[in-house]
């Protein structure tokens, strides 16, 4: 099976010797699932048991090393944030109400 990237615009797709690591979406956590589908701005995304997010779109804060390893993993908390520029036409608008 094939492994790519969720976010809208990457190609990434897992291939051995990238150094790209793919991640599972937090199905099990619905306030951290649900901050990650805020961070991807994809209207009307549901994430399946075969849904990743690829290691380009968090940061190095987001990893810890794990004692006796050079193995990064995921924090628990982390939330991607790194996604590029998002088609004007394709975002959410946001509606300012002005008060009389």
């Amino acid at each position: 099976m094939v492994i790519s990237c969720s976010s809208y615009g990457c190609t990434n797709r897992r291939q051995k010797g990238s150094g790209i690591q793919f991640h599972h979406f937090p199905l099990k956590r619905s306030s951290v699932l649900a901050n990650w589908i805020n961070e991807m701005k994809r209207k009307n995304f549901k994430p399946t048991k075969y849904s990743y997010l690829c290691s380009e779109h968090f940061t190095n804060d987001d990893y810890q090393i794990r004692p006796g390893s050079n193995v990064r993993w995921l924090k628990d908390d982390a939330v991607p944030s790194i996604f590029k520029e998002f088609p004007k036409h394709l975002q959410k608008k946001k509606v300012v109400r002005q008060l009389l």
